[in-house]
């Protein structure tokens, strides 16, 4: 490689205001390439041409490739990005300070009663991060304000962060996952607010002819075009000017030649729990340049956003095996059914620990077709359990062993909630698998005094528990983790703990509780992994829409989730008493459902104050619900999880 010296660059005696878009208040030189910027007083490094990993650091960003902390090289597509705001110039107490924090353990706020490595965020932190969304929002108000008949793909985004504010707000998590959901919120925060820096300040000036100062508060870009260098320099973009030595001009002026500035302060080690390394997922691989953009932008937590590309490739590495795989339907791997099931799973077994029927649902089971040809194979959507089967969990004769289920649910159900919501395991869980797991019980007996054993065959009951315990929350969760619960210890449900021992003979109405969660849980997800599938096309053109769509089909702020809130007192959204408080919801459904080959004709027509009667409500969900229960059938094979009503308070 030919290096260029700079001292062959010569110093003129005139001032900075008289420097062209071509000339260099400052001058650097990176290898054979010669860096120079009209209105900047420094120059960093350039990292665009070597094909780098893209894969977040220790604090849950992308290094020195991320445009959302150092400059990288304009892109049309993303013109934007010149307008990021610079870490340094908003420091604390500006309220953009926001998007660059960085979360300590502390931050992470205990769940009382679960003894697994998962909290919350602390409520200081949401509100901090609750006010970038309003300001973003409030941008977005401005802005449709000057241009009505725009802004619907920034929208999106708005939209996104939201629900990734919410997420943080009421979402169970580890640390790890923690870091990873704030800075995606921070990214898409700093996305949109740029967004509206270069469409109502940058932009227009980009044409005006001429040359207005420097907004140093911009992140600014990297150019290798005369137009682009000429453009951003007379919006007031910070602009540095990559080029060849011999395509340096000997009349350019140049005012001072600088060394170039490294990005030393940006993190680029891999995250580590104590002594061992958890690095997160590659995501790309390559140069600089618009598709190391696109995955940037794109959220690299949770399941908003599938990665465009059909395979990335991952590190060759075995000390990552806890890395996700992709979420895509096609990505799991299908099974066959479930062996050794003798319960009828079309109707409830009879028992008190169960909450009442719902009678559309009901009578939806009653109704479907359940001839195997129906059905549609091979298999291409996960068949297992997104979370216990209710009947499963209160199946246990023997007092004892009830305790056991609903204690070893009630410890991990956080975990697993915030778990299948963000980050679903390769494959869901069998019935076996949660009966193997809810039916284990922690040994008393120490570790050294089992090994000493040498007369023993096969797996000790505490191995075989481990083993369980791996398959379903993974070798990482494990090495930091004991017994899922200490049999004097307490577990927690819905704001109430309960003392192990006191689950011994548990109410009639606490399982209730616990089975009504895992019918709504249970019915979400499955939900949303049917909908991925048949309506793939519209989640790849608009997730989040379709995020907005199917959490608009439930309560709340939190999405899918639901496990910390107070338990509802009385029926509430599709099941509200009145028909102005239900509309909205089933709305939404039959929305969701339209987008599913075959729907009825009855779900066509939009629902609104006007034609939704009583009557037209009664058929509307007895169409719904059967329509989902058979299509369910048709591509799972088996009964859905369907919601039950809520259980009698007295």
């Amino acid at each position: 490689m030919v290096c260029v010296s700079l001292s062959v660059f010569h110093v003129p005696k005139f001032p900075t205001a008289w420097l062209q878009a071509f000339d260099a208040c400052t001058v650097a030189v990176q290898g054979n390439l010669v860096i120079t910027t009209p209105n900047m007083h420094f120059v960093p490094e350039f990292h665009h041409f070597d094909a780098e990993v893209l894969q977040a650091r220790a604090d849950g960003r992308f290094g020195v490739i991320d445009c959302f902390q150092w400059p990288q090289a304009y892109d049309d597509t993303f013109c934007h990005a010149a307008c990021i705001p610079r870490k340094e110039s908003f420091p604390c107490p500006h309220p953009l300070h926001w998007a660059w924090f960085t979360p300590t353990p502390d931050d992470l706020k205990p769940i009382p009663g679960n003894s697994f490595p998962v909290g919350t965020l602390a409520s200081d932190k949401v509100d901090g991060l609750q006010s970038l969304f309003k300001l973003a929002e409030q941008r977005l108000r401005d802005y449709r304000k000057v241009h009505p008949d725009r802004g619907q793909v920034i929208y999106g985004r708005l939209l996104s962060l939201r629900h990734a504010v919410a997420r943080l707000k009421s979402h169970p998590l580890t640390f790890r996952d923690l870091l990873i959901f704030i800075t995606d919120a921070q990214r898409l925060f700093l996305d949109i607010y740029s967004y509206f820096d270069w469409t109502l300040i940058a932009q227009p000036l980009t044409t005006s002819g001429l040359r207005h100062n420097v907004r140093g508060k911009w992140m600014g870009a990297f150019v290798q075009s005369s137009d682009v260098c000429e453009k951003l320099f007379c919006a007031g973009v910070p602009v540095w000017y990559v080029r060849a030595s011999a395509y340096i001009p000997p009349s350019m002026a140049v005012v001072e030649p600088v060394l170039l500035t490294h990005p030393d302060h940006i993190i680029i080690s891999m995250y580590a729990e104590g002594r061992k390394v958890r690095p997160f997922e590659v995501i790309h691989r390559g140069p600089g340049g618009r598709d190391r953009h696109v995955h940037i932008c794109r959220l690299y937590a949770g399941t908003t956003h599938l990665d465009p590309e059909a395979a990335i490739p991952q590190p060759s590495s075995s000390s990552n095996p806890g890395a996700k795989v992709s979420n895509s339907i096609e990505a799991r791997p299908a099974r066959p059914a479930p062996s050794g099931e003798s319960r009828n799973k079309w109707q409830d077994p009879d028992t008190p620990y169960l909450p009442p029927l719902n009678l559309h649902w009901e009578a939806a089971m009653k109704i479907a077709i359940k001839d195997q040809s129906r059905i549609h194979t091979p298999y291409v959507i996960d068949r297992g359990y997104r979370f216990p089967e209710p009947a499963l969990l209160i199946g246990p004769k023997l007092a004892e062993r009830l305790q056991v289920y609903l204690v070893n649910w009630l410890a991990c159900r956080a975990l697993w909630v915030g778990r299948v919501d963000h980050d679903p395991p390769r494959t869901y869980p069998t019935p076996q698998l949660w009966r193997n797991f809810l039916g284990s019980v922690p040994s008393a007996q120490p570790q050294s005094h089992r090994e000493k054993d040498p007369d023993r065959k096969g797996l000790t009951a505490t191995e075989k528990r481990k083993q369980v315990m791996r398959e379903l929350f993974g070798d990482d969760v494990l090495e930091s983790q004991g017994d899922v619960f200490s049999p004097d210890g307490v577990v927690e449900f819905r704001g109430e703990q309960f003392s192990v021992a006191s689950l011994t003979n548990p109410s009639a109405l606490l399982a209730q509780k616990v089975t009504w969660e895992l019918f709504e849980l249970g019915f979400r997800y499955e939900l949303r992994d049917l909908d991925r599938h048949l309506a793939q096309r519209r989640w790849r053109d608009d997730p989040a829409g379709c995020e907005q769509l199917l959490h608009g089909i439930f309560p709340g702020d939190a999405g899918l989730v639901m496990w910390s809130e107070l338990f509802p007192l009385e029926h509430y959204r599709l099941w509200d008493n009145t028909l102005q408080g239900c509309l909205p919801y089933v709305e939404n459904f039959r929305r969701l459902l339209c987008d599913w080959d075959g729907v009825p004709p009855l779900l066509v027509t939009p629902l609104t104050l006007d034609n939704f009667t009583d009557t037209k409500s009664w058929e509307v969900k007895r169409v719904a619900m059967a329509f989902y229960v058979q299509t369910f059938f048709d591509h799972f094979g088996r009964p859905p999880i369907i919601p039950h009503s809520l259980p009698m308070q007295s």
